[in-house]
């Protein structure tokens, strides 16, 4: 495997979690400190800390420390034309998936 994959491999992988897209979401529009994120996504400190720093050492976030808070925010926002390139695909390709649970009668799942 070249150098060049291994890389794309790991960073695919910081982006292949709930909590770390739901960070990326939140920073989408707006700086937040940690605080906030965990307020906002009802999570631990050490959750959020954990995720934060994943995103950071792979360059998908950067802080500004301000009065000894760390606001985060996105480092390229190019990260999210690569989500929704993502959902794009994942759309397409599950789409007869999609169809067929919308087309699941509720009656049906609780029999």
């Amino acid at each position: 495997m070249s150098e060049l994959r291994k890389y794309i491999v790991e960073f695919l992988k910081v982006l292949a979690h709930p909590t770390r897209l739901e960070i990326l979401d939140l920073l989408k529009n707006s700086e937040q400190n940690s605080s906030e994120i965990q307020n906002l996504l009802n999570r631990s400190q050490s959750t959020v800390s954990k995720h934060l720093s994943m995103l950071f050492e792979n360059n998908i976030i950067d802080f500004e420390k301000k009065d000894n808070t760390k606001y985060y925010k996105i480092k390229n926002s190019d990260i999210f034309t690569l989500i929704s390139n993502i959902n794009v695909i994942v759309g397409n390709v599950y789409k007869e998936k999609f169809k067929d649970i919308r087309d699941v009668d509720v009656y049906d799942i609780l029999s």
